[in-house]
Formats: structure tokens, C-alpha cells, sequence
């Protein structure tokens, strides 16, 4: 990750001259064009706070930046921490195999509390991959919780571990997570990634519900995160919840049609967008649910 004290200042002419800024332009607000000539030159580095503003004249954030000066490549912390949202998608063993060797290998010369957090993570999966035993997986998981329960506020990084740790615990403590979470969500309302989590924990909290066989409140928030995926084009999570929705009013007795159609809609649009993996495993969900064959009509 680039540190503030790290020379950078021919990024920082490349980047102004390619969009055509002077710099007087990208020095506004922050400081004397002389002064930022400086830092072009590298004789001088700025401030966190000038820093700040001189990417902010360049229209750019820290995380741009940090890319571009890293010749357009992750690396350290960053790369841990890309590799560890693209879990969310995809946890088949030999990605949590390579994302537990990358945090192991940054762990022996770095102090790290997230990195060390995703290391547990990637070890409570494995093991239940490996397993499938939760009481062999769940102490990795409760090695996080215990850190992050600690704390009077969570942020979207602490908020992404705990989503993908919340079935390792008891129904009590993964329902208090879930709430917790969508309600410390609710202040970053104009940022998308907490938006797609928010949509997550919501998802899951739906699951929780129906495994507490709370089956009417599982009905309003599968109603409401309807409302959101149809709003915001979510296909494949609509597809999911269209499928709950119908497990959902078999199990508080709705007429046959009702439910049946509610199916027919999950199925067809996870057909229609070619999903046929998560097809076959909504399938098995209804079997479970239902106690009856997993053949839909």
C-alpha cells in the first residue's frame, strides 16, 4: 500500500498532465502552485491532509492511486483484501486454500487485525469443507466474533467478516448480527458496496428466519429485499427469493396456486438467465423444506 511518505510525485504529473489540469488547478484549495511543483519533483511530500486534496482536484480517490502508482497491480494488504470480497462469489476450497496462503505469508512480517480476521475466516471454511462439521469450524469463526464484538461501531470492513461467518454461531447471535449489521448499514446509504451488503445480510437474515421457522417475519423481509433486487436488477438474487417466497407461504398454508406460482417465477428467471447450477441447489432447499421431492413442476 502507498504511505504518504513515499515519493510519488512523477504519478502525480503523469496523472494531471494526461487529463490536461495545470498546476495551479490540482494545487487549489490545498496549497501554493510552487509548493505543489515540489511534491511533482519530489523534494517534498505532503501532508495526509494535502494529499487528500490534491487527489481530490485530481478527481481521483486513494485506492485509484495506490493502483495506479502499484503499476496497476494489488499487492500486500490490498490484494488480501480483493481476494477476500471475491469469496462472497466464489468459496470452492482451492480459492480459500490461496487466499489462507497469501494471508499466512503477509502475517509473518505484518501485525494485522483484518488480515488475521480473513486468515480465521479462510480456516473455519476449510474446515467445514473439509469436514463438515461445524463444532471443528466454528472456534476459527469465534476467534473473529470475539474481536469485532468488542467493538462500539462496525464498519463495511468489520461488517464483510462477520457475513461470512454468521452461520457458524448460534441462531440467537447470528439473528443479533444480522440486525445489528442492516441497522450500521443504514449509514452508508450512497456507498454500492454497502448497498450489495446490506442486500446480503438481508438474504440471510430471510434463512435464519425460516430455520427459526419464524415464517411471517421471513415473509415481510423477503417482500421487502423483492421490492429492492426488482429495483436495482438484482436477476439472480430475485430468482433465489422468488423460490423462499414460495417455501415461505407453503409452510403458513397459501392456497397451492399461490405458492406454486411463486416457484414457477424463481425457477424461470434462474432459467432465463442460465443459473442452472443454483437451480439444482434451490431444489434440494425445497426438498428440505418440504420434505417432498425436489422435482418442481
Amino acid at each position: 500500500m502507498t504511505q504518504i511518505g513515499q515519493k510519488f510525485g512523477k504519478d502525480l504529473k503523469k496523472i494531471r498532465e494526461n487529463k490536461s489540469y495545470t498546476q495551479a488547478y490540482v494545487a487549489k484549495d490545498a496549497m501554493a502552485r510552487s509548493t505543489y511543483t515540489k511534491f511533482e519533483t519530489g523534494s517534498i511530500v505532503p501532508n495526509i491532509t494535502k494529499y487528500f486534496q490534491i487527489l481530490n482536484n485530481l478527481d481521483m480517490t486513494h485506492e485509484e492511486f495506490n493502483y495506479i502508482h502499484n503499476h496497476y497491480q494489488l499487492t500486500g494488504k490490498d490484494a488480501i483484501l480483493y481476494q477476500f470480497k471475491t469469496m462472497a462469489v466464489n468459496n470452492d476450497l482451492n480459492t480459500l486454500m490461496k487466499v489462507r496462503e497469501t494471508t499466512k505469508t503477509y502475517l509473518k512480517e505484518h501485525k494485522d487485525n483484518v488480515v488475521q480476521d480473513i486468515f480465521y475466516i479462510c480456516n473455519a471454511l476449510i474446515t467445514l469443507s473439509k469436514t463438515n462439521d461445524l463444532t471443528q469450524a466454528a472456534p476459527f469463526a469465534e476467534k473473529v466474533w470475539h474481536r469485532i464484538s468488542l467493538l462500539d461501531k462496525w464498519y463495511l470492513t468489520e461488517l464483510r467478516l462477520l457475513n461470512n461467518i454468521l452461520f457458524f454461531f448460534d441462531f440467537d447471535t447470528s439473528l443479533f448480527i444480522s440486525k445489528r449489521a442492516l441497522v450500521e448499514l443504514e449509514n452508508y446509504t450512497h456507498f454500492y458496496d454497502a448497498t450489495e451488503l446490506k442486500m446480503a445480510y438481508s438474504m440471510n437474515l430471510i434463512y435464519l428466519l425460516m430455520e427459526n421457522q419464524n415464517y411471517t417475519q421471513a415473509l415481510e423481509k423477503a417482500d421487502s429485499l423483492i421490492s429492492i433486487s426488482k429495483e436495482k436488477g438484482k436477476y439472480r438474487l430475485l430468482g433465489v427469493l422468488y423460490v423462499r417466497k414460495g417455501v415461505i407461504l407453503t409452510k403458513l398454508n397459501k392456497v397451492e396456486a399461490e405458492t406454486k406460482m411463486w416457484f414457477q417465477k424463481g425457477f424461470n428467471l434462474l432459467e432465463a438467465i442460465e443459473d442452472f447450477s443454483l437451480q439444482e441447489e434451490l431444489k434440494k432447499e425445497v426438498a428440505y423444506y418440504l420434505n417432498h421431492s425436489s422435482k418442481i413442476e
